[in-house]
Parts: structure tokens; C-alpha cells; sequence
């Protein structure tokens, strides 16, 4: 019950894991403001959120995170909604795999935009929204890509460089906010399945460390779950996780 009438501004909410995020949210009763790179699949969003949850609140806005006066006009637009916003969740992100030298100037600086300047544009922007709410959370999708000598091999080296601005941002960001009830939470996944929610046999399939496999969604989602649910005195500034199978080579998967 936590999360009922929660009001949620989910960016990257196309049908990827922003699609899980948003479903899971609006069973337990959350509202949510989505957006994504064009207005068609943040609007192909909203209606499987619909379609699973009849009843749910949602409103789908085209953003491209790469656009400052895009980000504002999202943020007015949730504004004329809501006089508050209680989690904004940044999931915006273009990943990039392959090395510096396999992929385009422009694929970098893009990285780069979406990951990092998008996410501290987003903050910035609602950050006003968010001090109007009782219970105030910022929550960054980073990744274990950005975490120093960590081995993320199918990651670019700008994507691992984009994450670690996010992350750092977000860390100087807590320190401002201290002592304002707002609280930066980062989750840092390594790869990861994203079954559908829908599919119940596959999303709640137990996975074991024998197994070569990488964790799922529900794993993640569980972290995201349990760090939000704390008391508000209480804030899970980080939580990273590892996938506890190795390859046939040894390395993690």
C-alpha cells in the first residue's frame, strides 16, 4: 500500500524495463507521468499499463533527454497536472556496447547527453515538484558499468563514462539535499532479463548460481521496491548488485 496514489514521473518508459517499471508501479497503485523518446511509445506504454490495470492513472509526454527545453516542457506539463511529484525514477539511458573505436562520434555524444546531462536536467527541472511532497525520492537506473575496475565487457567506454557522471551526481546531490527529506537512492545492476511482469511463470522463476544465467528484472525491481519502502529516516543510498553465476570461461555473466 505504500506506493498507492503515489505520483511517479518514470522517464524511458518505452517497451524495455521503463514498460516493467511502469506496470509494476501502477498495480501497486501508483499515478504515473511517462515519457519517452517519441510520444508514440510512451503512449504504447500507457495503454499496456492500461490494459493490465484498468483503472490506473497515467499520462505519456514525448521527451528526448538529449533536449533541455524538451525536459522543461515535460516538467511543465507534469506541473499543470500535479502540484506535487513524490519519485521521480531516471531510467533514461542510451546504452552503447562495443569499443571507443567500433561506434560513431555522434553515438557518444549522445550517450553522454541521455545519461548524464539528461538525468541532472530531469532532477534540476522537478526537483520543485518533489520538495512539495511529504516523502520526496530520487532514484537514478545506473549500472555496475560505471563502478571502477568492475568487468562490464559489452558496455562502451563512454556508456560505463556517462554512468559514472550520473553516479557521482547523484552522490554530490544527496549532500546538498541533506537534512530536506529528499532522498537519491542509485541502483547499480549488472545485465540483466527483463521477462514481462505479465508472464508469471517467467518472471517468478527462480534462478540458481549454477545456472549461466544473468538475473532478472524481478530481482532488480525487488531492490528498487525494498529501498523506497524504508522509513523515511531510513535512506538505501545504494544498492549494487552482482550476478552470482560464472561463465564456462569464469568470468561473471
Amino acid at each position: 500500500m505504500q506506493f498507492k496514489n503515489k505520483k511517479i514521473v518514470i522517464t524511458g518508459a518505452s517497451p524495455d524495463f521503463g514498460l516493467t517499471l511502469s506496470i509494476l508501479f501502477a498495480q501497486l497503485g501508483a499515478e504515473l507521468y511517462l515519457s519517452a523518446r517519441t510520444f508514440e511509445k510512451a503512449q504504447a506504454t500507457a495503454a499496456q499499463v492500461i490494459e493490465v490495470v484498468p483503472d490506473a492513472r497515467v499520462s505519456a509526454f514525448q521527451v528526448d533527454v538529449t533536449r533541455p527545453n524538451e525536459i522543461a516542457q515535460f516538467a511543465e506539463g507534469v506541473a499543470a497536472l500535479t502540484d506535487k511529484v513524490d519519485i521521480l525514477v531516471n531510467n533514461a539511458s542510451l546504452w552503447l556496447s562495443g569499443s571507443l573505436l567500433e561506434v560513431s562520434e555522434d553515438h557518444i555524444v549522445e550517450t553522454i547527453n541521455s545519461t548524464a546531462t539528461g538525468s541532472i536536467l530531469m532532477t534540476r527541472k522537478f526537483l520543485p515538484l518533489l520538495q512539495r511532497s511529504d516523502t520526496p525520492d530520487i532514484l537514478f537506473i545506473n549500472s555496475t558499468a560505471s563502478l571502477e575496475n568492475n568487468p562490464h565487457s559489452l558496455a562502451n567506454e563512454a556508456f560505463s563514462a556517462a554512468k559514472a557522471a550520473q553516479s557521482t551526481f547523484a552522490d554530490r546531490l544527496r549532500y546538498r539535499l541533506a537534512g530536506q527529506g529528499v532522498r537519491v537512492i542509485s541502483i547499480y545492476p549488472p545485465n540483466f532479463d527483463n521477462p514481462s511482469p505479465l508472464d508469471e511463470a517467467r518472471w517468478n522463476e527462480s534462478r540458481s548460481h549454477t545456472e549461466h544465467m544473468h538475473l532478472t528484472a524481478r530481482n532488480v525491481f525487488e531492490c528498487i521496491q525494498f529501498a523506497l519502502s524504508q522509513d523515511r529516516i531510513c535512506s538505501i543510498d545504494k544498492i549494487v548488485m552482482s550476478n552470482n553465476s560464472l561463465l564456462a570461461n569464469g568470468s561473471y555473466v
